[in-house]
């Protein structure tokens, strides 16, 4: 399970709720958990927020996936760089498989096997991302965002 993951939900587990407000989830990470400056607490929502791991109903924001289901390892704390959020160190591919297993609950070894059958299904003429979203799409997990990152990243390339 990714960082992000269980940084986004602690602040869930400890409260006992469902959804929580922007104030209360930065609030959890920064002075209850003492984790976070509240600076990076927001960052930290709105990555989850553009991740997909959080999703927003109105004033509430809560988690696009069971909580119930994640175990966070006692004592464990979230290790973020210089500068740099839980989630700048992760690539598309890596974020795309992270949100594949948390959509549909598919242990990553299996997910990882199904996206290169379908890179062998290609013939290997596209990109392992592109494999990847494909998968997450077949399994019904929303990767809109993602898609829009990687179609980014290839104009870029091909404008080399």
């Amino acid at each position: 399970m990714s960082d992000l993951t269980y940084t986004v939900s602690m602040p869930f587990k400890r409260k006992g709720k469902d959804a929580l407000k922007d104030m209360e989830f930065v609030l959890a990470l920064s002075l209850d958990l003492k984790w976070f400056n509240p600076e990076q607490a927001k960052n930290i929502l709105n990555d989850a927020q553009n991740s997909g791991l959080l999703i927003r109903e109105g004033e509430f924001v809560h988690p696009s996936f069971d909580i119930s289901k994640i175990e966070i390892p006692s004592g464990w704390k979230p290790v973020i760089g210089e500068n740099k959020t839980i989630i700048e160190n992760k690539t598309i591919f890596d974020r795309i498989i992270d949100r594949i297993i948390q959509g549909t609950g598919i242990e990553k070894r299996k997910v990882i096997a199904m996206i290169n059958k379908k890179q062998e299904e290609f013939a290997k003429q596209v990109l392992i991302e592109v494999s990847a979203i494909l998968i997450a799409v077949e399994n019904g997990v929303m990767v809109d965002d993602l898609i829009d990152e990687e179609y980014a990243a290839l104009t870029t390339l091909s404008s080399s």
